[in-house]
């Protein structure tokens, strides 16, 4: 009787591991970081994120654009992506997912916001944007037409 049941056990936990690593959906486990360009005038900018794993390689967004990824916080919940941002000859580097720092504030849908005043991380839970980066990227100037 013993062995039926740790037979049964075992092909369950196999069966929950296979349908982990097949699954894609809401009960994934999976973060989605978004980072959009929301800075208009057509300023663009140069996005390069990485966290110690993984290089997610420069991007070029124009306004309206994003960057996004998805994957799983780590066992010891010290899962971290940054980026370094050039926009308008603004640079700036910055965490842009903390499992300790975004684990109240995003379950799968975190999302960024890079604006002219700063960078804006949407609260999934109370659906507000907070602001956490303060920048001052300056409007570039409209050409004067003869």
């Amino acid at each position: 009787m013993l062995k039926a049941l740790v037979t049964v056990v075992l092909i369950v936990m196999v069966n929950m591991v296979q349908s982990e690593e097949e699954s894609d959906g809401v009960l994934d486990g999976k973060k989605h970081v978004r980072v959009i360009n929301d800075l208009n005038d057509g300023i663009l900018v140069y996005l390069h994120c990485r966290s110690k794993d993984d290089d997610l390689g420069e991007h070029v967004l124009g306004n309206g654009q994003f960057q996004e990824w998805s994957f799983k916080d780590n066992i010891g919940d010290t899962t971290l992506f940054w980026c370094s941002m050039e926009a308008y000859a603004v640079q700036m580097s910055f965490d842009i997912y903390s499992a300790k720092a975004d684990d109240t504030k995003c379950d799968k849908q975190c999302y960024r916001s890079l604006r002219t005043d700063g960078a804006y991380f949407y609260n999934e839970f109370q659906n507000t944007w907070e602001k956490r980066l303060s920048w001052n990227i300056p409007k570039p100037p409209t050409s004067a037409k003869p």
